[in-house]
């Protein structure tokens, strides 16, 4: 018996499209022109320059950072009555502030250091690796004012209010007879006669410029225009405030010339400049 097989049926390819061009390859760019030598020279300095900065900015960064620069030592001078602990409280190092020479913040413990009344004025100085160096200056304590029984006022040389305590903390003058409005820790006490403070305090600084302050006991200013300075037991009346050097210079030179005079009473008066003045020692 013979077979016979079915070819498969022919499939018709879709229609191609016709064949295209290759497309054409780019032109090449043109070649850029050479390099004006000035722009090679400003693209150098730049480079420098950017080079430069990395360099310094690395530099102070480790500089600033580096323990090697922790403060290590700090001195202090010009204190007297404010002791070193007090200051070394204040200053805070390592405490609230940065224990870093660079950057420990000054301004800020300037501030903290004029919170006391005693201090007039702090400097600082760095100095490399490690050392901070503190300069103060103080106000001078200059006389005492009791305002109520068993309490004192300190006053320095320009009236102004340093402390209030209950008793002396060294030998200086206590104002007798001195009326006042009100007071407040540091600033100047408040009078109702502000011409006979300023007496008061014009004699106070001559007293302290003639190094004469501390044999002071009281200075009487009841009266503006008749003081009386009362050393040990003698009496100067010195009467206002007109030719107030001359009279404190003559009042030196009678201590320094009388023998024992912290023992001799005596009056003098010094209301009226004359040639010669005659102290009256008492029986």
């Amino acid at each position: 018996m013979i077979s016979f097989k079915k070819k498969p049926a022919l499939r018709l390819l879709p229609d191609l499209p016709p064949p295209t061009e290759p497309p054409k390859p780019k032109p090449p760019p043109p070649p850029r022109p050479p390099l004006d030598p000035r722009q090679i020279q400003r693209m150098r300095v730049r480079f420098i320059f950017a080079t430069a900065i990395c360099s310094v900015t690395l530099v102070l960064l480790i500089f600033m950072f580096s323990p090697f620069f922790r403060i290590q030592e700090v001195t202090i001078v010009g204190n007297i009555r404010v002791t070193n602990e007090e200051i070394n409280e204040l200053l805070r190092i390592g405490a609230s502030e940065s224990s870093h020479l660079l950057l420990y913040n000054t301004q800020a413990a300037q501030k903290r250091l004029l919170e006391n009344m005693y201090i007039s004025s702090v400097e600082f100085e760095r100095i490399l690796p490690g050392q901070l160096h503190v300069t103060v200056q103080e106000r001078r304590l200059t006389a005492f004012f009791e305002h109520s029984y068993g309490s004192f006022l300190y006053l320095d040389d320009y009236g102004r209010v340093l402390d209030v305590r209950t008793y002396f903390t060294e030998a200086l003058p206590v104002l007798v007879g001195l009326r006042f409005t009100r007071f407040q820790v540091g600033e100047v006490l408040e009078v109702p006669d502000p011409s006979a403070f300023n007496v008061v305090v014009q004699y106070a600084q001559l007293l302290n410029q003639h190094d004469i302050i501390d044999r002071v006991s009281y200075i009487n200013v009841n009266d503006p225009t008749n003081i009386r300075i009362i050393i040990s037991n003698k009496e100067f009346n010195v009467g206002g405030v007109s030719n107030a050097d001359e009279k404190i210079r003559t009042i030196s030179a009678v201590l320094d010339t009388m023998p024992n005079a912290d023992l001799i009473p005596g009056y003098m008066d010094l209301r009226e400049i004359r040639r010669e003045y005659f102290f009256e020692i008492s029986p």
